[in-house]
């Protein structure tokens, strides 16, 4: 009660607004109006087989899977803008939490596409890593409704608590965040107006895999899940990919905010 009637307040001295539309939000709303989030374009593709981000990659990197949540439409480009040049850390890992429920795959290890050391000093973080902490949180509260229904039945008295507690103990093994193993070593300008062959010329030798931190990460027979926050030409997930798969026996699967068509 003090909670919501403090948030209250706040709204009234620093009023919150959809971060598409600019309308001032009312207390129940995050981030979008109710109009706004009824209309995110939603791509869909974690119900697709061989949908078009997963296409972009074939002939060019074994990709097992990729998943995007939403179309980076004119207007809804502004989400990802807001992370990344507004420090909203907060929408970051509102929106990570929604892409981590909505994830097919399997998933052992997370590796946030890494920013330059020099770019992520002067931005302060690195986005892929604040959306990588919301996917956890996502695939963690899907795991938990999955199986409510089935703790249910475990309640006591039904014979199957230890089922119930073995369970539980599997779903506590959430997806580890991996951001030392993986380095960007050239400091790339930005690729928002580059074309394909631009993007692809930029990041080519952009990547390398940290000495230090291999020894640390026996990635092999792993399910890795490559997260960036906007999938383009696929230039840049595709070096790192294609980097992990040639250092180990692993699968690689990519999940992305936004989908440009």
């Amino acid at each position: 009660m003090v909670l919501k009637l403090w948030r209250a307040v706040a709204d009234l001295l620093f009023p919150r607004c959809c971060e598409v539309c600019g309308r001032e939000l009312m207390l129940n709303e995050k981030f979008l109006c109710l109009e706004c989030y009824a209309q995110l374009p939603l791509t869909y593709f974690w119900k697709i087989e061989e949908n078009p981000a997963e296409r972009s990659f074939w002939g060019r990197a074994r990709i097992e899977g990729v998943c995007s949540l939403f179309y980076y439409t004119d207007s809804y480009k502004k989400l990802v803008h807001s992370l990344k040049y507004r420090s909203n850390v907060k929408a970051g890992l509102w929106m990570g939490q929604m892409l981590g429920s909505r994830i097919p795959f399997p998933t052992d290890c997370i590796i946030p596409v890494p920013l330059h050391w020099r770019k992520q000093w002067l931005r302060g973080y690195n986005q892929s890593e604040i959306i990588a902490r919301g996917v956890v949180k996502g695939i963690i509260s899907r795991s938990d409704a999955a199986h409510g229904a089935e703790d249910v039945a475990d309640m006591p008295g039904c014979g199957l608590a230890e089922n119930s507690i073995k369970r539980r103990c599997e779903r506590a093994k959430s997806p580890k965040i991996v951001t030392d193993l993986l380095q960007r070593r050239i400091f790339t300008q930005t690729q928002t107006h580059k074309d394909r062959l631009g993007r692809w010329e930029s990041v080519s030798r952009a990547f390398r895999l940290n000495p230090a931190s291999m020894a640390k990460y026996d990635l092999n027979g792993k399910r890795i899940l490559l997260i960036d926050d906007v999938l383009t030409s696929g230039a840049t997930l595709d070096a790192c990919a294609n980097l992990l798969l040639a250092h180990y026996d692993c699968k690689v699967y990519i999940a992305t905010l936004a989908y440009v068509e």
